[in-house]
């Protein structure tokens, strides 16, 4: 018995030193799965860059929601409509609904510009992953003199 148990660890033992000689770049660049702690390492986020890019990020996200503002328009021919953001996935964060009459254009797309770039540093800086949900365009509408962006009604 003891010598049937010594022959299949000693089996054991050589299918596992075989199986361990795998170069680990070959293994990874195959499509093989490495470990939690092998893929933080190797993303290596700075953690005050990616702090100081958030409150940024949240930054702008305030002054362009405050520049908005509460959309007014005179007519339909003043509401626009901006993409903000980038996802992980593609597609923006969200749309906001505008005003000509009561925003700078120019200045919002400024700002706008500015907060999407910082979005897609921030992906690749810290390879963000999302569910990949796209968020469909809503269409524009003028109620009661306001800009509003809604969603399109599904049937």
């Amino acid at each position: 018995m003891t010598k049937g148990l010594s022959k299949g660890l000693s089996i054991l033992a050589l299918a596992l030193a075989i199986s361990g000689c795998v170069d680990s770049e070959q293994a990874n660049n195959e499509g093989e799965q490495r470990m939690p702690n092998e893929i933080e390492q190797e993303q290596s986020v700075d953690p005050a860059a990616d702090a100081n890019r958030g409150a940024r990020l949240a930054e702008l996200d305030n002054q362009i929601r405050t520049m908005v503002g509460i959309a007014r328009a005179d007519s339909f021919d003043q509401c626009r409509l901006t993409a903000v953001g980038k996802r992980a996935c593609g597609g923006p964060e969200y749309y906001i609904a505008y005003s000509t009459k009561v925003t700078d254009e120019k200045a919002l797309q400024k700002l706008v510009n500015e907060y999407t770039q910082l979005r897609i540093e921030h992906i690749n800086a810290t390879q963000e992953m999302s569910t990949c949900e796209v968020i469909p365009e809503p269409q524009l509408s003028l109620e009661n003199g306001v800009c509003r962006a809604v969603a399109h009604s599904t049937m």
